[in-house]
């Protein structure tokens, strides 16, 4: 395999790159968020179930779920904004190498 030896055909590879890593890393990212809001979901439409059972006079079948948007935004403060941020920055600065590669290539 012959490495190319032009700036022009490093920085496409390059952008093309970064722009993968980052489009990767958001995906991945949208995908846990995604999760946790489901799982609030599931949490905050049980919580009400139950509460609707207690005025009822009814038995409670499940716990009432308290505390969950605490854990969801103690989820997403840590690590997960540090990669979202990650993701966005790297789809641009690959965006941005790509285009710079053309620049480059007829000689402006």
């Amino acid at each position: 395999m012959q490495l190319p030896a032009d700036i022009h055909t490093w920085l496409k590879v390059s952008g093309a790159l970064t722009t993968g890593i980052g489009s990767i890393l958001l995906a991945w990212r949208v995908k846990a968020i995604l999760k946790w809001v489901v799982y609030c979901l599931v949490a905050h439409e049980q919580s009400i179930d139950q509460l609707a059972r207690i005025a009822a006079n009814q038995r409670q079948g499940a716990p009432i779920v308290g505390g969950v948007t605490k854990h969801l935004l103690d989820i997403e403060s840590k690590l997960g904004l540090i990669l979202l941020i990650l993701g966005f920055a790297l789809l641009g600065v690959g965006m941005l190498t790509t285009a710079v590669s053309y620049f480059v290539a007829t000689g402006l």
